[in-house]
């Protein structure tokens, strides 16, 4: 159960003793407890000058009472028997005031849905980065942008989960991220570089400087384009956010129970273009999270899209008694909201970068999106705008920058005319949070609407 690792935010001990003094409290039926540990250091910089460094440490940990079909949840940031004792009777009261819950399926059990292992993508050399070590990581970034007025984050962080029951569960993992993100403005355009591993030596902060600075530079002169629908070729950072919005859409059993999601009737049909397969996968090499929910259900792999073809949803214990069929370890700690996929995977391909660009004859190459909304969640409509680097593509070749696009268009469409897929995964963080995370390649799609233009 642990791991030779110097030290996560709430070792397993600490949290199992802690579950321990109200997993039989008096008056409940059931118990649950789910700790939460995180260290969070982060170094901001603006205009080329390190401006704010913070650290936070925070623990909480979740007691969920039940007694019959009354269920209620209560917090606490104290991990005394005292603090801990407080909280059960707090929700324990909760629960007896609450609206019985008919549907409650109660709590998993590992001899029915297995015994959780932990992923443990944990990195001690990046658990305890220190302020000193991270602006010197932002001091080279801030070398290789050449610019004065360079922006972002440089993040370390450490982060434990322990889920423990009176049905059985008994189970704990870490996992440690870093992150760094550079904006830079030249003045007349932006250009945009990111990087994030659970390593922070596989992170190369000056790579993705250089990457920012040639977008900025390239992006000189922009003119105008015409709207309307177009080839594109979509760099990993903006199908990794239509990907995000797609789970949202979706990918969840409690839409599909509800009726709202995209995968609704679509069982076994033809979704996307065969050399699309999207799943939820904690586990691949390039994921950061923990192997199991937050009921202490085992983590599985679930191609939501195979080869193109739909298959089912993520579920969690309550949807998979509904659908009858097996948890995937999904639960994302509300009921409301339901199962989530929150680790997406898209397979990659075998085309180069520059491969996807020679197959446009004209169109475009889009850097990234932002300002995204979705529009209609069963059709997987979104709308939002290019950013930081958006070039036109002629005959095969990448030419001038152009006027950034507000867009109008469906994800499922985008991946049902993707005629190409890149073999290069790019992995990144969430924008807030810390759990979860897309591993993404670059997709070239051959219609995509533009609907309007900006002055930038």
């Amino acid at each position: 159960m642990s791991r030779d690792f110097a030290e996560v935010p709430v070792d397993h001990a600490d949290a199992r003793r802690a579950a321990e003094s109200v997993l039989d409290f008096p008056g409940a039926d059931d118990v649950e407890v789910s700790v939460m540990g995180s260290q969070t250091g982060v170094t901001r910089y603006a205009l080329s000058e390190i401006i704010q460094n913070t650290v936070r440490n925070e623990v909480r940990a979740y007691v969920r009472v039940v007694t019959g079909r009354q269920v209620a949840t209560a917090v606490t940031t104290q991990l005394d028997a005292g603090h801990m004792n407080r909280a059960a009777a707090s929700a324990l009261e909760a629960a007896r005031q609450s609206r019985p819950d008919e549907e409650w399926p109660g709590l998993p059990s590992p001899d029915v849905v297995g015994h959780a292992q932990g992923c443990w993508r944990y990195d001690d050399a990046t658990a305890a980065a220190t302020p000193k070590e991270r602006a010197a990581q932002v001091v080279r970034l801030l070398s290789a942008s050449e610019a004065d007025n360079t922006s972002g984050v440089f993040e370390t962080s450490a982060h434990s989960f322990s889920v423990l029951s009176s049905a059985g569960v008994d189970c704990a993992d870490a996992h440690t991220r870093c992150v760094t993100t550079c904006l830079v403005d030249t003045g007349e355009a932006t250009g945009w570089g990111e990087d994030s591993s659970h390593r922070l030596d596989r992170v190369d902060a000056e790579a993705a400087a250089r990457r920012a600075l040639d977008k900025a530079r390239r992006g000189t002169g922009a003119i105008d384009a015409p709207t309307g629908r177009h080839q594109v070729v979509l760099e990993p950072a903006a199908v990794a956010t239509m990907l995000e919005y797609l789970s949202y859409c979706g990918m969840g059993a409690k839409q599909f129970i509800d009726g709202e999601s995209f995968l609704i009737g679509q069982t076994g049909k033809q979704l996307a273009a065969p050399g699309i397969t999207l799943a939820d996968d904690v586990w691949h090499a390039h994921s950061v999270g923990i192997g199991f929910d937050f009921e202490g259900v085992p983590k599985k792999r679930v191609a939501v899209i195979d080869q193109g073809t739909a298959t089912g949803p993520v579920t969690d214990w309550r949807t998979s008694r509904k659908l009858k069929t097996e948890p995937t370890g999904h639960y994302s700690g509300s009921t409301e909201f339901g199962p989530y996929a929150s680790h997406l995977v898209l397979d990659r391909g075998g085309d180069s970068l520059d491969e996807l660009i020679s197959g446009v004859d004209d169109g475009l190459l889009v850097t990234r999106f932002h300002y995204v909304n979705v529009l209609d969640r069963p059709s997987t409509l979104l709308t939002g705008m290019t950013r930081d680097g958006t070039f036109r593509i002629t005959k095969g070749e990448v030419g001038g920058a152009v006027h950034n696009f507000r867009f109008a268009h469906s994800v499922l469409d985008a991946l049902r005319s993707t005629s190409g897929v890149g073999r290069e995964l790019a992995a990144f963080a969430p924008d807030y949070g810390s759990f979860g995370g897309t591993v993404a390649p670059a997709l070239r799609v051959e219609d995509f609407n533009f609907a309007s233009t900006t002055s930038h």
